[in-house]
């Protein structure tokens, strides 16, 4: 039956386990960064949105409804 190096084992183990937790962080610190790209730039969509000019915004069908009233 073949020996098991508990010791050996466990520093091998170990050492997976710190650089998992290092590439997590990683990751992490990547994802909150991209989060906060994504509302960085929704912001400035809705600020651009607010910006439009309704005349060359395309109609919506609730303004098709009251247009029609009007004639």
């Amino acid at each position: 039956m073949a020996e098991i190096d508990v010791v050996q084992d466990l520093e091998s183990v170990s050492e997976q386990i710190q650089k998992l937790v290092a590439e997590l962080q990683e990751l992490d610190g990547n994802r909150q960064i991209l989060t906060q790209q994504i509302q960085n730039l929704n912001g400035v969509a809705m600020y651009l949105r607010g910006k439009e000019n309704p005349e060359t915004t395309p109609l919506q069908a609730g303004d098709m409804a009251n247009n029609d009233k009007e004639t």
